[in-house]
């Protein structure tokens, strides 16, 4: 394959890329405000970082992928359609990791989350959503949420004490 074939495949898998990543939005997110929602219900509920439900989700993918490659070739779902949902995933990580480092550009009609909840930190020097306390502007600690869940259960405890309502 020659330079010129090899862009238009690009051209051709990002296109698909992106039709896939629109049907996966609506069909998991539920939620058009947060793309990763579906991430974060499922790192609520089993207590990990949000990073690794992602990874588990692409990981059934490259297990098919090294299926395929290994000469597995009857499979319920194709081959391209596999890798076209890790080039998500990637992108969707990607986006993560870019998030939580804060920076994540927008226009000026549509600030980020991390503008909004700064906002929220200047006026009360905290954040509480969801009955969870941030440690700091990052939607998710890097990569540390166990850490994070003692974290708050020790300053809960602390404003108890102080006879504070949490």
């Amino acid at each position: 394959m020659n330079q010129s074939d090899m862009s238009k495949v690009m051209d051709r898998i990002l296109k698909e890329v992106a039709i896939m990543r629109d049907a996966g939005q609506s069909e998991y997110s539920h939620d058009n405000g947060d793309v990763f929602a579906n991430f974060n219900r499922v790192s609520d509920l089993l207590d990990v970082d949000r990073k690794k439900v992602l990874m588990t989700y692409m990981l059934k993918h490259v297990d098919g992928i090294a299926a395929y490659v290994k000469g597995h070739k009857s499979q319920r779902e194709d081959v391209t359609g596999r890798i076209t949902d890790c080039v998500v995933y990637l992108m969707l990580l990607w986006a993560m990791i870019e998030e939580e480092n804060g920076i994540v550009h927008r226009e000026e009609s549509n600030p980020s989350m991390h503008d909004v909840w700064n906002g929220l930190k200047a006026e009360s020097g905290s954040i509480l959503a969801d009955k969870r306390r941030t440690l700091d502007n990052r939607i998710q600690p890097n990569g540390n949420l166990s850490k994070m869940r003692e974290e708050r259960t020790r300053v809960e405890r602390a404003i108890e004490e102080a006879g504070e309502p949490t």
